[in-house]
């Protein structure tokens, strides 16, 4: 039995906006609509970026024909977009679902219910999210010097909720990445990741194979002939 409930656990979770589910009735998004957005976000959080028609049949209980209607309806209405993007490693183009539409609408929304000012950021949507501390974000906002996009919002979301990573560390990523010049959500991304890879958990292991990486490529560029 014991066996069983561990490896339940070990499917993790899915990371769904709270504000999200609460306004979708609000912005005319349909139960069966947002089931499916809800699949296509568990199945980019798995990796998937692209996942096919028979995959998402195979979770919802509506059939093809019906599946085919939604995903064209949210097409069709913006909700979301499908991009290309290319793979770093291989080189090959694919294609994505980019939920980015659906935050802008979400922000929209949510700006109309609260009767926002025209310059109110995203960070004031994070508060109502009951989530990561408002200050997190003031901080990227700050060092971006701009308001977060609505997708940047939900990678730090999914960084702090789905990865687990530490404030602290987060922001230790975000100093690495202004050191560089590399300031963009994609780039902080990929130190993380490579920080968990080399299993740092805390910002003195950070700022320590910071620091030797640093010290490594400064010597490749002196070896390299002029």
């Amino acid at each position: 039995m014991d066996s069983h409930i561990l490896q339940l656990l070990q499917e993790g979770a899915t990371s769904v906006s709270n504000l999200l589910l609460k306004m979708y009735k609000r912005m005319s998004l349909a139960d069966e609509e947002m089931m499916l957005i809800i699949h296509l976000l568990s199945f980019q959080q798995e990796g998937n970026r692209f996942p096919t028609l028979a995959e998402l049949e195979e979770r919802m209980s509506i059939g093809s024909v019906r599946l085919i209607q939604s995903l064209q309806k949210l097409l069709k209405e913006e909700w979301i977009a499908i991009d290309e993007y290319k793979d770093e490693q291989t080189g090959m183009r694919h294609e994505q679902y980019n939920l980015t539409p659906l935050y802008r609408k979400l922000y929209n929304a949510w700006r109309e219910q609260q009767g926002a000012m025209p310059g109110s950021t995203f960070s004031e949507v994070a508060a109502s999210l009951e989530m990561e501390p408002v200050g997190l974000y003031t901080r990227f906002e700050q060092a971006f010097g701009r308001p977060l996009s609505p997708i940047e919002v939900e990678n730090i979301h999914m960084w702090t909720q789905q990865d687990g990573y530490q404030e602290d560390l987060i922001l230790t990523a975000l100093r690495e990445a202004a050191t560089v010049g590399k300031l963009h959500i994609r780039y902080i991304d990929r130190i993380l990741l490579e920080w968990q890879k080399q299993q740092i958990t805390s910002v003195e292991q950070a700022r320590h194979y910071s620091l030797q990486f640093r010290r490594q490529q400064t010597t490749k560029d002196h070896r390299q002939p002029l």
